[in-house]
């Protein structure tokens, strides 16, 4: 029996391949699971993009919490990772289209986050 990622963390900014992340972190979500999405805020959009993607998880019975951080990306997801004792971190990868390039944020928070990482396409 595989284990279930209680604790599910997705970093989300609206993109469409963050939105791809929000839909895999469903997908993965079991019985009991929690998850938590994190906009680091760049705009005053984030708190729009945060009820939506509550709203989304929502209409799937999903339980949901959202946080809004500041700074930089990686830090902010990282540390949020650590404060939220988080399974599982989902995150979009982000490169320009070069194949094996996950760009600075995606490479940093494969070096540093305390816990699994996915990176969804």
């Amino acid at each position: 029996m595989a284990a279930i990622a209680k604790k599910i963390m997705v970093g989300y900014d609206g993109s469409p391949v963050a939105r791809r992340a929000l839909e895999r972190a469903a997908e993965l979500a079991g019985y009991g699971s929690t998850i938590t999405v994190v906009n680091v805020a760049s705009s005053d959009r984030g708190g729009r993009l945060l009820a939506d993607a509550r709203e989304h998880l929502a209409m799937r019975h999903i339980r949901a919490h959202v946080i809004e951080r500041s700074g930089e990306p990686a830090e902010a997801l990282i540390d949020t990772a650590t404060s939220e004792d988080a399974d599982l971190l989902v995150v979009g990868r982000r490169n320009g289209g070069e194949p094996f390039a996950l760009g600075s944020v995606t490479d940093r928070i494969l070096q540093e986050a305390p816990c699994d990482v996915l990176v969804v396409r």
